[in-house]
C-alpha cells in the first residue's frame, strides 16, 4: 500500500514542513527564504490546484501581506498534506536515485507494487529514449539545484504518460545531496489534446480532402478546409450531415458491403477511383478505432482529373501513332523478309548484313506496336476476359514448351515445380498464357548461360500463385519501384543487347490486375529475380476492380 505524504516524510526523516517548503521552493523558484503568500499563485500555475498549493504551505512559518508572522498548526498541516496525495504523484529517492518511498497515487499511476519500487533506481519509470533526460536531472540535483519541467515516463504496462514534474534536492548539514523529493502531476490528457490539435491543424491545410465519419451512423465528425470548400459546408453544418446528403444514388448497404474487408481487418486500406460531377476522384478509405473505442472511417480524397486527362492524351497519341505505323511497318518487314529469302536474287554479304539489321529492327518495332495495342484494348475494356475453368499446370507446361527454342538461344533450361497436379483457376487462358510467355522470355534474356528457370505453382488460401525464378543478373534496388511501368528498361548490364520492348512486365501487371490479382517481385542484383503472380482461384464480384460511384460515397 502507498503511504500518504506525511508518512513518507517521517520515514525519510524529512520534517513534514520541509516537504511543503521544498515543493514550494521548486514551484515558486524562490531561494531559501520565507516565501510570500503571493508565491501561491505561481505554484498553482503548475496545475496542482489551490488545495495542493495550500497543502504545501502547511506547517510553514511565513509572512503575510501585512508583515506579521503566522504559524500553521501541525493538525492543519497533516490534513492539508493528505490533500496533496489526492492531487500529486509524490516520491522520495536517495542520493543514488534509488526509490525510498512513494505515495499511493504514485503506485496507482505507474502500476507497480510497493516492493517492486523500493530500492530500484528511479530510471525504472523512464523509457529508454529518456535515459539522457534522467541523467541530466540527476546531475542538476547533485549540484543542489531544483529541476522543473515536463517528463515523458513509462508505466509498468509500457504505456507512455506525461507529467509536469518538480524535483528538489535535500542537502545534509555539510552540503551533501542526501534525498530528493519529486512532485508530479499527470498531464497526459493535456498532451493528447495538444497533439490532436496539432494533427488537426496539419490535416486542415492539406490540399487533399480529408473526411472522418462514424462507422455506424456515417455522420461526419471532421472535414478539413479542402473538403468543406468543395461541399460548401461550414463546421457546424457538416456535423449534421452524412454521405447521403452529398451524393446522388447513395446506397448505404452497398457502401458497407464494399467496406467489409476493412471492417473485418482483411485490408488496411481500400483505394477507389470514381466519377463525381465530371471529376475523377481517388479515395483511400481506412477503418480506425478512436481513443473512445468508437469505430470511424477516414477518407483521403484527391482530384486526379487533370492527371488522368494527361495520361489519356498521351495514350491516345501513342495509340494513334501505333495504328498508323502498324500497316506500313508490316509491309516493310514483309518486303525485307522476301529480299533476304532470295526472292529478288542473290545478295552480297554486305547487303545481307545491312538488310538483316533492318529486318530485326522492323520486327522489334512491330512487337512494340502490337504490345501497345494489346495494352490499350485491355485498359479500355475492349479486350474482354474469356473466363473459363483452366488447369494452370497444363498451361505452364504449354508455355514452357513454347519457349524451349527461345530459351535455347541463351542456353537456359526450364524446370517446373508443382505442375504434376492440377491447379484449376477461373481465368482467361489466353491472357494468363501471355503472362507466362512474357515472364519466361524475360527470365531467359537475363539469365546466365547454363542456368535454369524455375516455374512453380502453389495454392495460398483462396489464391493460386505462379512463381517464375531466374538466377541471372537481378534488378537493382533503385529500379524495382518502376520496373512495371511502360517502356521501362534498366540501364546497364548489357540490357539493350538483350532486346525487349520495355512493355512486357507492364502487360503482366495489367493482365494480373484485370483478373483481380497482383504481381510482385523479389530481386537481388547479381543473384536473380523471382516474379510472383497471385490470381484468385475463383472469380467473384469482389475480385474485380470496381469503378462504381457508390463505393466512394464516404468521400463525399
Amino acid at each position: 500500500m502507498g503511504r500518504d505524504t506525511l508518512t513518507i516524510a517521517k520515514k525519510a526523516q524529512i520534517p513534514p514542513a520541509l516537504v511543503g517548503f521544498s515543493a514550494l521552493l521548486v514551484a515558486s523558484g524562490a531561494a531559501w527564504a520565507a516565501p510570500d503568500i503571493g508565491a501561491l499563485s505561481g505554484f498553482a500555475s503548475f496545475g496542482f490546484g489551490v488545495a495542493t498549493s495550500a497543502a504545501l504551505f502547511a506547517g510553514l512559518k511565513y509572512k503575510n501581506r501585512s508583515g506579521h508572522v503566522n504559524n500553521a498548526s501541525y493538525v492543519d498541516m497533516q490534513n492539508r498534506l493528505k490533500a496533496l496525495d489526492e492531487h500529486a504523484i509524490v516520491g522520495i529517492t536517495d542520493e543514488n536515485a534509488r526509490i525510498v518511498d512513494v505515495n499511493q497515487r504514485f503506485i496507482d499511476t505507474f502500476g507497480y507494487e510497493m516492493d517492486e519500487l523500493i530500492g530500484n533506481e528511479a530510471s525504472l519509470i523512464y523509457p529508454e529514449a529518456e535515459y539522457q533526460q534522467f541523467a541530466k536531472i540527476r546531475s542538476t540535483l547533485a549540484l543542489g539545484k531544483n529541476w522543473t519541467g515536463e517528463d515523458r515516463l513509462r508505466t509498468k504496462s509500457g504505456r507512455t504518460i506525461w507529467t509536469q514534474t518538480t524535483i528538489f534536492p535535500l542537502l545534509s548539514e555539510d552540503g551533501r545531496h542526501v534525498r530528493s523529493i519529486s512532485v508530479r502531476t499527470d498531464i497526459t490528457a493535456i498532451k493528447q489534446v495538444q497533439s490532436e490539435q496539432d494533427m488537426r491543424s496539419t490535416l486542415h491545410m492539406l490540399r487533399d480532402e480529408v473526411y472522418v465519419f462514424d462507422a455506424e451512423t456515417l455522420r461526419y465528425s471532421y472535414m478539413n478546409k479542402a473538403a468543406m470548400e468543395r461541399l460548401g459546408w461550414s463546421e457546424a453544418e457538416y456535423k449534421e450531415k452524412t454521405p447521403a446528403d452529398s451524393i446522388d444514388r447513395y446506397n448505404r448497404e452497398k457502401f458497407f458491403e464494399s467496406a467489409m474487408p476493412l471492417i473485418a481487418g482483411d485490408l488496411q486500406q481500400l483505394t477507389y477511383v470514381i466519377e463525381v460531377n465530371g471529376n475523377s476522384l481517388e479515395m483511400r478509405l481506412q477503418y480506425v478505432i478512436n481513443k473512445e473505442g468508437r469505430a470511424q472511417f477516414v477518407a483521403f480524397v484527391n482530384d486526379i482529373s487533370k492527371r488522368l486527362a494527361h495520361e489519356q492524351a498521351k495514350d491516345d497519341f501513342v495509340s494513334t501513332v501505333s495504328h498508323e505505323l502498324r500497316s506500313p511497318l508490316t509491309s516493310i518487314k514483309g518486303g525485307l523478309g522476301l529480299v533476304l529469302s532470295g526472292a529478288t536474287g542473290d545478295l552480297s554479304d554486305k547487303s545481307r548484313s545491312l538488310l538483316e539489321i533492318a529486318h530485326r529492327n522492323s520486327n522489334r518495332l512491330v512487337l512494340i506496336i502490337n504490345d501497345i495495342l494489346d495494352l490499350e484494348k485491355i485498359a479500355s475494356g475492349q479486350k474482354k476476359l474469356d473466363i473459363a475453368q483452366t488447369d494452370l499446370a497444363a498451361l505452364v507446361k504449354d508455355a514452357a514448351t513454347a519457349n524451349d527454342a527461345f530459351c535455347a538461344q541463351y542456353n537456359v533450361g526450364v524446370r517446373l515445380v508443382g505442375a504434376d497436379q492440377s491447379h484449376i483457376v477461373e481465368c482467361d487462358a489466353g491472357q494468363v498464357f501471355q503472362i507466362l510467355n512474357n515472364l519466361l522470355s524475360n527470365a531467359a534474356r537475363f539469365s546466365n548461360s547454363g542456368d535454369e528457370i524455375v516455374v512453380s505453382l502453389a495454392t495460398d488460401g483462396p489464391d493460386t500463385l505462379i512463381s517464375v525464378r531466374d538466377y541471372g543478373v537481378g534488378i537493382p534496388m533503385e529500379a524495382q519501384a518502376t520496373i512495371f511501368d511502360r517502356f521501362t528498361q534498366v540501364a546497364g548490364q548489357d540490357r539493350k543487347a538483350k532486346g525487349g520492348t520495355g512493355l512486357g512486365l507492364n502487360i503482366v501487371k495489367v493482365i494480373a490486375e484485370h483478373h483481380g490479382g497482383t504481381v510482385t517481385l523479389d530481386s537481388v542484383e547479381g543473384s536473380g529475380t523471382t516474379f510472383v503472380v497471385r490470381l484468385p482461384t475463383r472469380r467473384t464480384v469482389d475480385s474485380i476492380p470496381s469503378r462504381d460511384a457508390d463505393v466512394l460515397d464516404a468521400a463525399q
